[in-house]
């Protein structure tokens, strides 16, 4: 049974390479200083073809590397509810993957982008996409999506074809998902922010082979909410 679930599984679990190809692919023709917020352990700045100087990164306290890369800037903060130790108008780019949806202050991440960014620079973000066809199903099913986890010490809850359903979290700080957005959701709090939305995509339906075309061509129903938008 555990190996049939996780031949099922494995078209979504490759879903996160294929989410970071696809930042990674809007942020190629960019330019200028670039941000990115919750880089983790493989920051998505590393794969691009740009000087040390050119990077700035945000994370928790403790979160980065002790040995940290010459000429870049590592700024140790709470991204979410302190004001970020940048100047106003001073990054072209910043970039946040699989991170928003960990923070509790939506607008606060949101109106500091804004505020850091200079004149018709870039925000590109990815996020865990509620309208996802396949949560639909699961939730018609009565099921609790994948990525819509509601404790910060168990894991699968809600799941009944989870293979880590009730397993207890090791060693986690800071919060699970705390919510999920829709491509439209999205779309509408960067415009209320004053952002002009250039590019969706879904990143993949979680089908093979086609899972990724799909997502470009029908963005909503894709597993993750990948949105391209410039400060007006």
């Amino acid at each position: 049974m555990r190996k049939l679930l996780d031949t099922l599984y494995h078209p979504f679990r490759d879903s996160a390479r294929i989410n970071r190809k696809v930042v990674i692919n809007y942020l190629r023709d960019l330019k200028g200083v670039f941000l990115e917020i919750g880089p983790g352990e493989e920051p998505l700045l590393n794969s691009l073809d740009i000087e040390n100087r050119q990077k700035i990164f945000v994370d928790l306290p403790g979160a980065f590397p002790k040995k940290r890369v010459p000429g870049i800037r590592y700024i140790e903060q709470d991204a979410g509810s302190e004001k970020w130790k940048l100047k106003d108008e001073s990054v072209d780019v910043v970039v946040s993957s699989q991170c928003l949806e960990h923070i509790p202050h939506t607008d606060h991440f949101i109106s500091e982008s804004y505020r850091v960014l200079r004149k018709s620079g870039v925000f590109i973000v990815s996020v865990p996409n509620q309208g996802a066809l396949v949560f639909i199903l699961m939730m018609l099913m009565t099921l609790n999506p994948t990525m819509n986890e509601v404790s910060n010490c168990y894991i699968g809850l809600g799941n009944l074809f989870s293979t880590n359903r009730f397993k207890k979290r090791v060693n986690y700080s800071g919060y699970t998902h705390l919510r999920l957005f829709t491509i439209r959701a999205m779309q509408d709090l960067l415009t209320v922010y004053k952002f002009k939305v250039i590019k969706k995509h879904g990143g993949t339906w979680g089908i093979p082979i086609i899972g990724e075309l799909l997502a470009q061509f029908f963005p909503y129903y894709g597993l993750f909410t990948i949105v391209m938008a410039q400060k007006e």
